[in-house]
């Protein structure tokens, strides 16, 4: 399989087009995420190459999952992917904005997720699409949390992945939004790395939250024992 293409036990990506390629950000929040058994509609926010929502599709039988994704070129690429998988009639991806998909949707969702852009850089990258994929002022932790407040149901949940110094701008805004943190895992890149990404699930319900430490690799490219365990249902055997 070519370059264009990421293979992984039960599906491939293709990445030809979006400007987000396959990363260890996306594979973490689809493979740590929980969806409550009741659940049945999803959404996933910039979607980009439909990762996440294959994952959370192979993960969830008795789920069906509507993506949206910013960028035409990979909401088209989404739409492939989505067509080739053994999911496809679980499936759909818009090509639109959060700001703009909240005016007119109609359906409430009980679980949303989303690996949202959190460059805050003040210089716009020359490509457009990577531009809209990495920089925060498209999909701003107020505009995102306010679209899943109106989204999510009453017993509803939502899962981000976000840099750890943001964590507590998105739990304000949660707050803000009648979402309470409930599951926290801290990332770092090996025993004596600093933290640098926080995984977060937001519930309706104010209860308290499970905090745990996810240590991603002993050596380079070794992976963790639990790290190894967390993404054994997706990565091909290392040769």
């Amino acid at each position: 399989m070519d370059a264009s293409f990421f293979q992984f036990q039960q599906f491939a990506v293709r990445q030809r087009d979006s400007a987000m390629k396959i990363g260890t950000d996306g594979v973490l929040l689809g493979a740590w995420s929980e969806i409550d058994s009741s659940a049945k509609k999803v959404l996933d926010i910039g979607t980009g190459t439909g990762l996440i929502s294959l994952m959370l599709a192979q993960r969830y039988p008795e789920i069906t999952i509507d993506a949206i994704e910013l960028d035409q070129a990979a909401a088209g690429e989404a739409t492939f992917n989505f067509a080739q998988s053994p999911w496809a009639k679980r499936l759909n991806c818009t090509a639109k904005s959060l700001q703009d998909f909240r005016e007119v949707s109609l359906v409430i969702y009980d679980h949303v997720i989303c690996n949202p852009p959190f460059y805050q850089g003040t210089y716009a990258i020359k490509d457009v699409g990577r531009d809209q994929a990495r920089n925060h002022a498209f999909l701003p932790l107020i505009e995102l949390f306010a679209g899943i407040g109106q989204l999510l149901s009453s017993q509803g949940s939502c899962s981000v992945i976000l840099p750890i110094e943001h964590k507590k701008m998105a739990t304000h805004e949660a707050e803000k939004n009648g979402l309470y943190l409930s599951r926290f895992t801290a990332v770092k890149g090996n025993e004596t790395a600093p933290v640098k990404r926080a995984l977060l699930s937001y519930s309706r319900l104010a209860n308290s939250c499970e905090s745990t430490v996810l240590t991603l690799e002993i050596a380079r490219h070794q992976r963790t024992k639990t790290h190894q365990e967390l993404v054994a249902d997706f990565y091909l055997p290392k040769p």
